[in-house]
């Protein structure tokens, strides 16, 4: 009899502890577009920015491939500030 309690406390506790684990609904987030498209491609420049800066410290590029790309990078990181004021304003 006590063996049979033992096994019925047990099922009910793994059953309380797996049953929000799978079967509550999972959450659904959403992104507010206009938002973050606003800082896409702000934020893809300084992440381009700053893996290059990664791989010149790494040394998979040499210094003036560094310097080259990294002006690019650097124009093009104010071009998208200029496009994101000029919309604001």
């Amino acid at each position: 009899m006590i063996w049979l309690f033992m096994f019925s406390i047990i099922f009910v506790s793994v059953g309380v502890i797996a049953y929000p684990l799978f079967w509550t609904k999972s959450q659904k987030y959403t992104i507010n577009y206009s938002s973050t498209e606003k800082l896409t491609q702000k934020s893809f420049w300084l992440s381009a920015l700053s893996d290059l800066e990664d791989d010149f410290t790494l040394g998979r590029i040499n210094k003036d491939d560094f310097q080259k790309q990294k002006l690019i990078l650097q124009r093009r990181y104010l071009e998208s500030i200029k496009i994101t004021t000029n919309a604001i304003d």
